[in-house]
């Protein structure tokens, strides 16, 4: 009879921790499923499940469309990460929380969802996002035939629930086409190359070995993204001299530049040259070492 009674007490103890464990889960199904009228679902049907994959040597999309809500989005940009987000038709007007779920499909009804992830949802056309681990572990639950689904409160006035479902259909059909892009992406991105400085040997124009391999990752960039309107190139010198020939010289060296960046096949029509000469110094010139980060040519790409 002890023996009986410590296996029962152990087994009521297990069954309470499991339930304590599983808590939010059940009290969000029986809501769920006391009152489905009040639920929005949102999801691609069987039928017309959309993915599709923008492939570039600086960005790579894998997205699903969500009809009526928005698109799901995989991304991974050069010199980033792989991430996870929704853009929604409709933004949300205020702020709250979105719990991210791994669902079965309809025809894996013995399934129990399990909780990935909580995220904020953040005003704006971009509510949801995650980051690369959380990515990934979505990755590998479609890739198993799960849909991962995001549960929130409605952005009216919080009195329904809300679930959107990323389909597994055809997902394993595209997923090779977006790994090989992820494979091509070059190992830098915007911010290493959206503010670039080359230095210049007193009174010399002449570009540097360092220089032209700097203006190198330059160009292969700006050639790769599309979004790259223009790139400004300010010429500067240190202060030693007569102000007009340095005014001189900055432009000579700006051209330099300009000159490369047309060799290695950017148009012409990309690029804005400006003198600055003296009047601009990034440090003070009352030093040696502070003239020779002054004696400079900026790059700035602007998208």
């Amino acid at each position: 009879m002890v023996l009986l009674a410590a296996n029962g007490h152990m087994e009521l103890s297990l069954t309470t921790s499991l339930l304590k464990k599983q808590l939010p889960l059940l009290l969000l199904l029986s809501g769920l499923a006391s009152d489905l009228s009040a639920l929005q679902h949102y999801e691609a049907n069987l039928d017309s499940v959309s993915w599709s994959v923008t492939a570039s040597r600086v960005q790579c999309e894998l997205r699903q469309d969500i009809p009526n809500f928005g698109r799901a989005v995989f991304a991974h940009s050069s010199g980033g990460e792989l991430s996870f987000v929704i853009k929604v038709d409709q933004p949300p007007v205020k702020d709250s929380v979105a719990l991210l779920y791994s669902s079965p499909p309809f025809w894996k009804p013995n399934i129990v969802p399990r909780e990935l992830s909580r995220s904020p949802l953040i005003k704006g056309k971009t509510p949801i996002y995650f980051t690369r681990d959380v990515a990934l572990r979505m990755i590998y639950e479609l890739d198993q035939g799960m849909q991962p689904s995001l549960h929130f409160r409605d952005w009216a006035d919080s009195s329904e629930d809300v679930a959107v479902a990323v389909s597994t259909v055809h997902f394993r059909d595209y997923w090779p086409e977006f790994m090989s892009c992820q494979a091509k992406l070059l190992p830098y991105g915007y911010d290493d190359v959206k503010n670039t400085s080359m230095l210049f040997d007193s009174g010399s124009a002449r570009l540097k070995r360092d220089a032209k391999q700097l203006l190198d990752r330059v160009a292969m960039y700006v050639k790769n993204d599309r979004t790259v309107k223009r790139l400004k190139i300010t010429g500067h010198t240190d202060s030693i001299g007569f102000k007009y020939l340095n005014q001189l010289l900055s432009n000579r060296r700006a051209r330099a530049v300009s000159k490369y960046l047309i060799s290695k096949g950017i148009p012409k029509k990309k690029l804005k040259i400006l003198a600055r000469g003296e009047k601009k110094p990034h440090v003070s010139n009352a030093s040696i070492t502070g003239r020779k980060f002054n004696r400079r040519v900026q790059v700035q790409v602007i998208r």
